[in-house]
């Protein structure tokens, strides 16, 4: 079966001539002898309906990858918009009432280190601070919580914040309350368990904080609930601070 044919033609004088699409190396209508003879070296004829050809094939290949490229950014800017998305750029450096997480982390560290050794202990406090001068890193918390489409929030349950004392690493859900990061930091510092002490540190870094007094008169035992104590006593200060900072 005779193969698919072209017309060849030589670059320099024009003269065509019929060959295969794919010629030999060797095959004599590959070139043009008489100017290869002029020249002292192989002149190769060129197909121009086939040069033209491979043309727009590239110009094809060069326009689907484009179009790939193109999909693939939208595909990523889509997942990257997501309202959980946007939500984690926010809230993994943003915390209630817009306080920054990072300032106020390094803030808190670096009051722990002057707190009395009568709360610090010789065991807690003191000896985590000169392993660890640097303020623990906060992340934002994967599980726990979910963003909506408006934007809003809604937490899916667990716990708002957890301390990887080891690590030396503290997750938060977003739009962390400065009470909920003040006790993560707490448990980082050497305090493992919601006891007195605990709470008597709690209560001397919030004070120190906010040039305040905490009442602790209604505080019988505990547990979370004093966290809402707090929590209560320090709001609008909170609010006035942070408010403030991010207009």
């Amino acid at each position: 079966m005779n193969s698919k044919q072209a017309r060849w033609k030589c670059p320099n004088c024009g003269d065509g001539i019929l060959a295969p699409q794919r010629p030999r190396l060797d095959d004599i209508r590959r070139y043009c002898l008489p100017c290869s003879s002029k020249s002292g070296k192989l002149v190769e004829r060129i197909a121009p309906a086939l040069e033209a050809q491979r043309t727009r094939r590239k110009e094809q290949r060069t326009s689907m990858k484009k179009k790939k490229r193109q999909s693939q950014r939208r595909r990523i800017e889509r997942a990257e918009n997501t309202p959980r998305k946007i939500a984690e750029r926010i809230y993994s450096k943003q915390g209630e009432y817009g306080m920054n997480i990072e300032r106020e982390t390094a803030r808190l560290w670096k009051m722990l280190s002057k707190m009395p050794a009568t709360l610090a202990g010789s065991h807690r406090n003191q000896r985590i601070h000169l392993n660890r001068p640097q303020p623990p890193k906060v992340q934002l918390k994967v599980r726990g919580w979910r963003a909506e489409g408006d934007g809003s929030i809604r937490t899916t349950g667990g716990t708002l914040g957890l301390a990887y004392m080891g690590q030396h690493i503290i997750k938060v859900a977003p739009k962390v309350s400065w009470e909920t990061l003040a006790h993560e930091i707490i448990h980082i510092a050497g305090y493992q368990y919601h006891d007195r002490s605990f709470y008597m540190a709690l209560k001397w870094l919030t004070e120190t904080r906010w040039k305040m007094i905490v009442d602790f008169s209604g505080v019988t035992s505990y547990g979370y609930y004093v966290d809402r104590i707090i929590e209560q006593q320090i709001d609008e200060k909170v609010r006035a601070e942070f408010q403030k900072e991010g207009e």
